[in-house]
């Protein structure tokens, strides 16, 4: 089995614009573009190899389903206000896994913000009147952000994306998402995009008062980096100025990287070579035990997988 590289799926949206550089969404699935599965898709590859590319535990959890979405997320206007449903509610409305995830900022302008849970506590009882006189956004809690700031998104919170940032974004797959507030704009035709006011209600945690979201890691050269790891995903930073080899032991997981900056060669223990630059993904199996990766003039990686 192969490391694997993926055609991404450039998304254009009204606010920016979306790469999934890794998805199994139906409709959005990858394609691999190298080596014997090039042509495939992702869950076409899940299922010729099962275990031996996502991992025992995680085939005993998903099945042949991928379970991660790996996107950058570009964008140049505010994104809506949006909530994402747990396992439980989401699986009871729409047969499908919850949506946590994490951001990790690429690139920011200055004075870019994001939104990430409230700053103080309001009423369920009065949330819709909020939404609909737009003074919700005064409960909002905005975060002014800058390159290589981090944030754990759970199920439940309410969460925006800020104009001028470009964000590398790991989440569980699903498609999933309640739109709960969208400025009061309106499009072309004069008609203000549609919420889901009702259905937001009962998955918001109207008790995720933050101050500080970001999460707390202190950045080193040539060594893992701890990001978020929660029930959902483990995410890790790698900063490398020289050939690092990673030992995968006790890590019964498929491996997702992302290149956020600098390019670098990922050696396999058979000797295949395969090279990620700024702004691709690859996906390395369960199976592959260890790997090299060298770096041209110093990368930027995230490391993402499942246990």
């Amino acid at each position: 089995m192969q490391i694997l590289k993926f055609c991404p799926i450039f998304k254009p949206t009204l606010w920016g614009s979306e790469t999934w550089v890794v998805s199994a969404v139906k409709g959005s699935e990858s394609i691999a573009t190298n080596g014997i599965d090039k042509g495939l898709t992702l869950p076409e590859i899940v299922a010729r190899y099962g275990a031996g590319f996502l991992g025992k535990k995680n085939t005993e959890k998903f099945g042949m389903d991928f379970p991660l979405l790996i996107k950058f997320i570009d964008a140049r206007q505010d994104l809506s206000i949006q909530v994402h449903p747990d396992d439980a509610l989401s699986a009871k409305r729409h047969g499908k896994m919850g949506k946590n995830e994490m951001w990790y900022v690429v690139d920011a302008d200055r004075g870019s913000q994001l939104i990430a849970g409230f700053r103080q506590k309001i009423e369920t009882s009065d949330y819709a009147q909020k939404v609909a006189d737009g003074s919700i956004e005064d409960d909002l809690n905005k975060v002014n952000v800058s390159e290589g700031d981090c944030f754990y998104i759970p199920a439940g919170r309410v969460h925006g994306i800020g104009a001028g940032m470009v964000i590398a974004e790991i989440q569980q797959t699903s498609d999933v998402t309640y739109r709960i507030y969208d400025y009061l704009r309106r499009d072309r035709d004069g008609n203000l995009r549609e919420l889901h006011t009702e259905l937001a209600l009962e998955a918001i945690n109207f008790l995720d008062i933050t101050t500080d979201p970001k999460v707390s890691y202190t950045e080193s050269r040539d060594s893992i980096v701890s990001l978020v790891e929660c029930p959902f995903f483990t995410t890790n930073e790698l900063k490398l100025t020289q050939p690092f080899k990673r030992d995968y032991t006790g890590i019964d997981s498929f491996r997702v990287y992302m290149c956020l900056n600098g390019q670098c060669c990922f050696i396999s223990p058979s000797g295949q070579g395969i090279f990620l630059h700024q702004g691709e993904s690859l996906v390395v199996p369960a199976c592959m035990n260890e790997l090299t990766i060298v770096p041209d003039e110093g990368a930027k990686l995230l490391e993402s997988y499942v246990e």
